[in-house]
């Protein structure tokens, strides 16, 4: 007899219904499921707690990296000053200019000054010409009036001219910006002109850099770097009214976990708060990023100037950079002073070197007398011979691609050292 056959049930199984879930405090930072919440409350917090939260959980790791796009959106902010802010960062690439002053500290802290201006920094000569065409022809600027250079900010060092333009918004308020006309490199105006540590950042056409971030931006303090004024108490009451203390110096006792800072530094290193912006749309210039980013500097303490009637001593820093250049560089960069020894004693060998290598390779018919007696002297002259092989119509190539290798085995090769003198 065959076995019976079972018969076939068809139900459905069963659901269970669970209770909802409350939210939990995460939940508010899920940025796929309740974005305009995560937003809200991120755009309150500052950058100190925000990188707090990143190293609560995994989950919460990569906040910072998912706020780039929005909380640090340099064409919304540009957007006050300019209708086109990708074509004005294109024409900074193109000129070697820099976005500095306070428009970068609202852009670092996320906040807006109603009142605040646009700064750009800019060598003086045809660069300068050609970005004040483009804002009077392309974004509707007129010229206001020039300033002369002691009147910016007081920094009567480096500064050629500011001149203003301004145009009507929408609301019928002011834009003003103040294009800086700089007598050399605007980054080594704007390394040792400015007057406290605060306002010392800078905005490329790609990349903005805080240059002291930690007591910037996470302990709002700022120090100078300028002997005490009365227009210098101006200023420093204007940013205690936005939140930023004021200190002379580091105390001792600060300096340990902020000494840092006092360092030889160079732009880009690990101490600065380095943002990639979003180049879709803007230009590329042919200058590579190494070049401002090598770019080196130091803090160096100074005791203000004391009359003999007076009982107190007071300190600031001294901001030190100065010019470095050769003809078989394309480019010029900043050193700190003539004990750096990675610009001179480094780097400055090399291209000395190189330059007589190269200088050999051409025609002696082709040579001036000027350029085989400085070839003969082997001196520190070879660097400087760019006007002479200019008129006699010479071009050495360049060898700015080898700094950040040279960087990088002089770094490795000091570590060594240091390592043994231990």
């Amino acid at each position: 007899m065959p076995p019976a056959k079972r018969r076939r049930l068809n139900k459905k199984p069963t659901k269970v219904s669970l209770p909802p879930q409350k939210p939990t405090l995460f939940d508010l930072f899920d940025y796929q499921y309740q974005y305009p919440i995560f937003e809200s409350i991120c755009s309150l917090l500052p950058i100190g707690d925000l990188i707090s939260l990143t190293r609560t959980c995994k989950r919460l790791s990569s906040l910072y990296q998912t706020l780039l796009p929005t909380q640090w959106n340099i064409d919304r902010r540009l957007h006050r000053f300019v209708k086109d802010p990708k074509g004005l960062r294109s024409q900074i690439g193109a000129h070697d200019a820099l976005i500095s002053g306070s428009f970068v500290i609202q852009f670092f802290e996320r906040v807006t000054w109603k009142e605040s201006d646009l700064d750009i920094f800019i060598e003086q000569g045809p660069g300068a010409l050609a970005l004040e065409k483009y804002f009077c022809e392309q974004e509707g600027y007129g010229f206001s009036y020039e300033s002369p250079r002691e009147e910016y900010d007081g920094a009567i060092i480096h500064i050629a001219k500011t001149r203003s333009f301004t145009r009507k918004r929408a609301d019928f308020t002011d834009a003003k910006v103040q294009i800086v006309c700089t007598c050399e490199l605007p980054i080594k105006a704007i390394l040792s002109g400015f007057y406290t540590t605060l306002v010392v950042n800078v905005v490329t056409w790609n990349t903005a850099y805080a240059l002291y971030p930690q007591p910037s931006f996470l302990y709002h303090k700022t120090y100078l770097l300028r002997p005490l004024t009365d227009y210098l108490g101006e200023t420093l009451a204007k940013y205690d009214t936005r939140g930023w203390k004021s200190q002379d110096v580091l105390w001792p006792e600060d300096e340990a976990s902020h000494g840092s800072m006092l360092n030889r530094r160079r732009l880009g290193d690990r101490l600065t708060w380095k943002i990639p912006l979003d180049v879709r749309g803007v230009d590329r210039p042919d200058k590579p990023d190494s070049v401002l980013e090598y770019s080196c500097w130091k803090l160096t303490r100074r005791l203000a100037d004391r009359r003999d009637d007076t009982e107190t001593d007071f300190h600031y820093y001294s901001a030190e950079a100065q010019e470095f250049k050769a003809v078989t560089l394309g480019y010029r960069y900043t050193f700190h002073s003539y004990s750096d020894s990675f610009w001179l004693d480094f780097v400055g060998p090399r291209m000395d070197r190189m330059t007589l290598l190269e200088l050999y390779k051409v025609p002696v018919s082709s040579r001036s007398q000027h350029i085989s007696d400085t070839m003969e002297r082997r001196s520190w002259g070879l660097r400087n011979l760019g006007n002479e092989l200019a008129r006699c119509n010479i071009r050495l190539p360049s060898y700015d691609h080898e700094i950040p290798g040279w960087w990088a085995e002089w770094e490795k090769q000091k570590a060594s050292k240091d390592k043994k003198s231990k």
